[in-house]
């Protein structure tokens, strides 16, 4: 089989493929990429203060009921007749004041406690926005560098599209649709020749020689190890 014309094919789309790789290897993309996650995870961790904050606005609802009850109760003890009470009932009011008393000192701290809670959740919120704001607006710089690197290649790539379109025509239609299969997945290149009596001139593999005895039938057989086509010269 003569592979004249894929090879000539491989040496156009060598050109392309260089190109797609440029532009997969900018240091913009990598930091876009690396911002994008940045981003995310800013978002993330914005939620979980967020969720953070109204379970801790739930807590103060309920300490300051609390806070209210006690109060109410503490209020309705103050207003009572002590002269019409016994010594009895002075001492069990006594106690019970004191009860009131100490739960309203607690329920005040811990609603201190939850209010610097609170602002401590606000303080990292906000930190955490900044670097959302900063990760996003960094993003947008990258992005832009991207597409204008994109635009410069474009020309070029396209051009070389062309020509391939071209080139295609002279060859062996089944055996182009192998060669694009592959360049689908990103193997490149596609089309190698054989090394020695039977190594793939990719990986350097040693290809079976029942595989080997088949190369001059098909013209070309798939290396088990790297899947690219390899060739006898």
């Amino acid at each position: 089989m003569d592979l004249t014309q894929l090879l000539k094919y491989q040496d156009t789309d060598a050109k392309l493929f260089s190109i797609e790789q440029k532009l997969v290897a900018s240091p913009h993309k990598k930091k876009a990429n690396e911002l994008a996650l940045l981003a995310k995870k800013a978002q993330t961790k914005s939620t979980e203060l967020e969720n953070e904050a109204n379970n801790v606005l739930k807590e103060i609802d309920e300490l300051k009921n609390n806070f209210n009850q006690n109060k109410k109760s503490l209020d309705s003890l103050l207003k009572k007749e002590l002269d019409s009470l016994s010594m009895e009932e002075l001492d069990k009011l006594s106690t019970l004041k004191g009860k009131i008393l100490s739960n309203l000192n607690s329920l005040e701290k811990m609603l201190q406690k939850s209010a610097e809670k609170i602002n401590s959740i606000l303080v990292e919120f906000n930190k955490t926005k900044k670097m959302y704001d900063s990760a996003k607006a960094q993003f947008e710089e990258c992005k832009a560098k991207i597409q204008e690197e994109t635009k410069m290649l474009e020309p070029e790539k396209e051009k070389l599209k062309k020509e391939l379109l071209e080139l295609e025509k002279a060859v062996n239609p089944k055996l182009m649709e192998e060669y694009k299969k592959r360049r689908n997945d990103n193997i490149f290149p596609v089309i190698v020749s054989l090394e020695g009596k039977n190594f793939c001139g990719r990986c350097r593999m040693e290809l079976p020689m029942a595989a080997i005895s088949k190369i001059n039938d098909t013209g070309v057989i798939t290396c088990e190890h790297c899947k690219r086509l390899v060739y006898k010269k």
